[in-house]
């Protein structure tokens, strides 16, 4: 290695205080090579080669593990057993259980065998050896590869050495699995790389057929969306027609029987402010609750000739569906007109009519509240149950359109509360 070389220590003597500090250095100087390594192959040579030089090992033999085939085969060697093993053909393979290696490889914990000749697992070789030390090393918790050291006397190798070898392997453990992590991650980008590449004609395609169907579908919503506009502007206008007929019947009548025309044209002038309020929305099937209301009551307060009508509003709400505000606006022209009779018949030269649109907290979307601040109770209630009367036919349909709930009463004023379900 390029790196220079630590002073050999004698490693009986670590426990000694002025060696700890040498075997420290003996430590680091590893782990930085073991770091810098840029391959598996120089990961095992400093292994092999220098660590074994350093601890005065005279043999050092690593074997890769095949945990699937049960195998170790050599891979990286050092020392003296080296040209032996070459010389006399020893198999540079084993199977597992076979030998100190293969017991490790099995196993996957450490040995120290004093004395080869008193283990039942010494592979029996013709070089002469006394004592030998294995180590396994561990990739993912499973033996990757075992590093071997023999020596020909007997009681060579000390626990010592056996603690030193395993913190430089587990620094060398740390190595390669960021080598293995590196070339999955790498291999996992060439296979990225060959699908994007196969891949980039067909997206290209897809983008140009997106495309043109989402301009096609543009345009069929924009053709769409002016066409219902102009439906609805055709409605208006036809209500409006229908409106001013009515209009004119009721301004030619002489016999005074006009009372009812009058609430027939009250009625379609409602439906047409809806149609003229989603004309003027952006959304076709969405209309703005606060400018409806504002035109709604307006509408409302001028239909009386005889009341000064005052109104405040509270509205928590900002768009109703087409749906739900039609039943929404004939159900407030019916409690207005309503309220307006009982008022008239008493003589009542000034009425209020407020409403508040509250979210609801329990199974209705909304509650809708009208009140009117009187200190007098009205002489007759909205009864949705009784079948005399138009209003009370009317109102029971619309409160069911609206699958709400309906309770009035008097309580610092006439008030009649609505909850229903409705989505914005």
């Amino acid at each position: 290695m390029a790196n220079k070389e630590i002073n050999k220590i004698s490693l009986d003597e670590v426990v000694i205080q002025k060696n700890l500090s040498s075997l420290i250095d003996i430590v680091h100087k590893f782990s930085q090579d073991i770091i810098s390594a840029k391959s598996e192959s120089d990961i095992f040579n400093i292994l092999t080669n220098d660590v074994a030089k350093q601890m005065n090992f005279l043999d050092c033999v690593i074997y890769e593990v095949d945990n699937k085939k049960k195998t170790l085969k050599q891979t990286a060697t050092f020392g003296y057993l080296k040209t032996a093993k070459k010389a006399t053909g020893n198999s540079l393979v084993l199977k597992f259980g076979q030998g100190h290696s293969g017991v490790v490889a099995e196993s996957g914990t450490s040995l120290l065998i004093p004395d080869v000749d008193k283990s039942s697992d010494y592979l029996i070789g013709k070089a002469k050896v006394g004592s030998e030390l294995v180590i396994p090393i561990k990739i993912h918790n499973e033996v990757y590869a075992v590093i071997s050291s023999a020596h020909p006397d007997k009681n060579f190798y000390k626990e010592t050495h056996q603690k030193l070898l395993e913190v430089i392997v587990s620094i060398a453990e740390g190595a390669l699995v960021k080598m293995h992590e590196k070339a999955e991650l790498e291999k996992i980008k060439l296979k990225l790389e060959g699908v994007l590449q196969r891949k980039s004609d067909d997206l290209d395609k897809a983008i140009d057929t997106l495309s043109f169907q989402y301009s096609e579908m543009k345009y069929q919503h924009e053709k769409q969306e002016t066409l219902i506009q102009e439906v609805h502007h055709r409605v208006t206008n036809n209500l409006q027609i229908i409106s001013s007929i009515l209009r004119l019947y009721i301004n030619k009548d002489e016999t005074g029987s006009t009372d009812t025309l009058q609430k027939i044209h009250n009625r379609v002038q409602v439906m047409a402010l809806i149609h003229q309020n989603i004309y003027k929305s952006m959304e076709m099937n969405l209309v703005n609750i606060n400018s409806y209301l504002n035109d709604l009551v307006s509408f409302l307060k001028s239909t009386s000739k005889q009341l000064y009508i005052r109104s405040e509003r509270l509205v928590e709400a900002e768009f109703f569906s087409f749906d739900v505000l039609v039943p929404f606006g004939l159900y407030i022209t019916e409690v207005f007109s309503f309220w307006v009779e009982r008022a008239e018949k008493n003589n009542l030269a000034e009425m209020c009519f407020d409403i508040e649109l509250i979210r609801s907290k329990n199974d209705y979307s909304f509650a809708l509240n009208i009140k009117d601040k009187s200190t007098v109770p009205l002489p007759q209630k909205i009864d949705i149950d009784s079948f005399e009367g138009m209003s009370n036919i009317l109102i029971s349909a619309l409160v069911d359109q609206l699958d709400g709930e309906l309770n009035q009463g008097f309580e610092e004023g006439n008030y009649i509360k609505l909850k229903f379900k409705a989505l914005t």
